[in-house]
């Protein structure tokens, strides 16, 4: 007679089974006690949580506040890097770095990228020291736009406005009756137009060429009667003179360093030499009398 799986009535339990079995039934009564302490211990983080979470957004408020401060810091220190040029109170050394470094921008940006013509900006600008000043707060103006930490508004502005109020600028201290383009070469820098006609009147010098020929002198026309009576009665017409159409066809070409940059050496120079000149003043004014200021009056 076989004993059933279970062991059954007749077929009780050895000793070790019972412990077994006691042994199982303690630690389930410890899992449950386990189980039940980790859910008194996830309440009260729970509660913990809830608790300090109006703290957490205050913390995150507080951070986010110190970012900010954080980029404003960083974009004063940026722009403390391009400070505006005060072309009015430099020494003769910070003025010759600036005047290299607006050269290099003149002609990296305004021609490279922007293509600014002659018409616009003439090659003598730099020889007019209100249109100097212009370009150069346009040259500042322009790295402030760009600076990494600037409002793209900046550059927008810069682009839609700034550009353009500083050429009309520059047109208005620049008179193209004076000062113009003239073709291959270096424009006219304080040419009366008067000057220019009467160049052009007196023609080629003997055995040149005119820069300008004249495409009508080989035509001939066999002109009726009737044509020559109604051409008495014609209003007469303006006729361009060579000069100014010449000035206004180069006009259009984009600026460049080899027409303006003669100009610019030379108004360096001399801007330079009048900065030497007034710290030598002021150096010997200075040792000559200590107590005198930078205008050389006594304290």
């Amino acid at each position: 007679m076989s004993n059933a799986p279970d062991g059954g009535p007749a077929n009780r339990g050895t000793p070790a089974r019972s412990r077994q079995l006691v042994d199982l039934a303690e630690d389930v009564r410890k899992v449950r006690g386990d189980v039940g302490r980790l859910r008194t211990t996830v309440g009260d983080l729970a509660g913990t949580v809830a608790e300090f979470a109006p703290q957490l957004l205050d913390v995150q408020r507080d951070l986010l506040t110190v970012r900010g401060v954080v980029e404003e810091l960083a974009t004063a220190k940026a722009a403390a890097d391009n400070p505006p040029v005060d072309w009015f109170a430099m020494s003769a050394a910070d003025a010759e770095t600036e005047w290299i470094k607006l050269g290099d921008w003149v002609h990296s940006v305004l021609g490279g990228w922007y293509q600014v013509t002659r018409a616009q900006l003439p090659d003598c600008w730099a020889l007019h020291r209100p249109a100097f000043l212009q370009v150069a707060w346009l040259s500042t103006s322009h790295a402030e736009a760009y600076l990494p930490l600037s409002h793209p508004n900046q550059a927008a502005e810069w682009n839609t406005r700034w550009l353009d109020a500083a050429l009309a600028k520059v047109e208005q201290h620049i008179l193209p009756k004076q000062c113009r383009a003239v073709p291959g070469g270096p424009g006219q820098h304080l040419v009366d137009e008067l000057d220019a006609a009467q160049q052009e009147a007196r023609g080629p010098a003997a055995g040149g060429t005119s820069p300008y020929p004249n495409p009508y002198t080989q035509q001939q026309y066999a002109e009726s009667a009737p044509a020559r009576a109604a051409r008495s009665y014609a209003q007469p017409q303006h006729v361009e003179p060579a000069h100014t159409r010449a000035a206004r066809s180069a006009g259009q070409e984009t600026i460049r360093p080899d027409y303006w940059g003669p100009y610019f050496s030379e108004a360096m120079r001399a801007d330079l030499a009048w900065w030497r000149e007034r710290h030598d003043a002021l150096a010997q004014r200075a040792a000559a009398d200590p107590d005198a200021d930078d205008d050389g009056e006594a304290g």
